[in-house]
């Protein structure tokens, strides 16, 4: 089919044996969703066509090169989403290859400390935009939740020396799941449209750079990175960059009791008690404790578990390890909690929320 880019048609194929065509039709919206995001908020296209090909399951992963993607039947063409509510994973993979195009084709990090996390962590960020728009806001929480259980049981399993995101160098779990992770809290924290404002003015400015320019600095790294991240963030917020990129910064995040009773008004007061610490590792699995100023969700919500409707989100500014809110709602909440969305690094992060009840 043909997709109308910002500067020209662009033709997307998909090449695949007969009869394997599942996920065909979801890789052609894939990729018409990323270029609707991607072109929008990043730059234009660079080129005419955009070619997935199948390839034997000998392997199982799709890499991005300039305008096609090989992308393996055992992660396409053969899967079904089988309920309402499950993820589309080929859906998820086209959109993080096709970003590629934009990070790591128009723009190529330094061969430095931190290079992977200048093509990963921008391409799985923008795909996890991508999925918002397909599966709304309120489910989130799961793919948030996919990219933290990722970080922590890579870091879990780390055999030498974890390095921060900035100065990242083999570890995949760092560059991928955690990557991704901070910069969508970061965007939760400024807004989208900054976080994606520094990503586009970032690419404007080193995008196509090769040995031979006048730069000053012709392959960029991640200093020059966070310094555009930085530009587009408020003084409040300064501390989430620093924690999140530059050092490894482990909260321990919980709901302690929740309880509500109905107000005179038909409303319905939530008397939430959370626990909140935070501590610096230094890759090696020595912690040590941070003093608390965070801005940190909390969180009331109604229905069943993992699909909850939210009654309440506001950041808070969290200061000491025990504190209670109360919060009014205007209906009967049955879960409540503090980073409900799991867009913190929280070490334990199944007892963030817990269930509400009367006292």
């Amino acid at each position: 089919m043909v997709y109308q880019g910002v500067d020209n048609p662009i033709s997307i194929e998909v090449s695949h044996l007969p009869g394997q065509n599942f996920d065909v039709n979801d890789m052609i919206e894939a990729a018409k969703a990323g270029f609707d995001y991607y072109e929008k908020n990043f730059s234009p296209f660079q080129f005419k066509q955009y070619r997935i090909l199948e390839y034997p399951r000998y392997r199982t992963f799709a890499q991005s090169f300039p305008n096609t993607v090989p992308f393996s039947e055992g992660i396409g063409f053969i899967g079904r989403v089988e309920k309402p509510d499950d993820i589309d994973f080929s859906y998820s993979v086209v959109a993080h290859e096709l970003a590629h195009q934009w990070w790591g084709h128009q723009l190529i990090g330094a061969q430095v400390e931190g290079s992977n996390m200048m093509s990963e962590s921008r391409a799985e960020y923008s795909a996890l935009r991508v999925m918002e728009k397909k599966y709304g806001s309120d489910n989130m929480h799961k793919f948030l939740a996919h990219e933290l259980d990722g970080y922590l049981r890579g870091r879990a399993g780390e055999t030498r020396h974890e390095n921060p995101l900035v100065l990242v160098q083999n570890e995949s779990y760092v560059w991928y799941q955690k990557g991704s992770l901070v910069l969508y809290a970061l965007s939760d924290y400024i807004g989208e449209d900054k976080v994606n404002l520094a990503l586009h003015n970032f690419l404007m400015q080193y995008r196509y750079a090769n040995a031979n320019t006048s730069q000053d600095v012709p392959y960029p790294d991640t200093r020059q990175f966070v310094a555009a991240l930085r530009a587009q963030t408020p003084p409040e917020y300064q501390y989430y960059i620093t924690d999140a990129f530059e050092n490894i910064v482990l909260y321990d995040n919980k709901a302690l009791s929740a309880t509500y009773a109905q107000t005179p008004y038909k409303k319905y007061k939530v008397t939430l008690t959370v626990q909140a610490r935070k501590s610096r590792s230094d890759g090696s699995g020595n912690q040590t404790p941070m003093p608390l100023a965070d801005y940190i969700d909390i969180g009331v919500f109604s229905g069943k578990k993992d699909h909850e409707k939210t009654l309440y989100l506001k950041k808070e500014k969290i200061t000491q390890g025990k504190q209670t809110f109360e919060i009014v709602v205007d209906q009967i909440p049955t879960r409540a909690g503090i980073d409900p969305i799991n867009k913190l690094i929280d070490r334990i992060p199944d007892d963030k929320t817990i269930d509400v009840s009367k006292p």
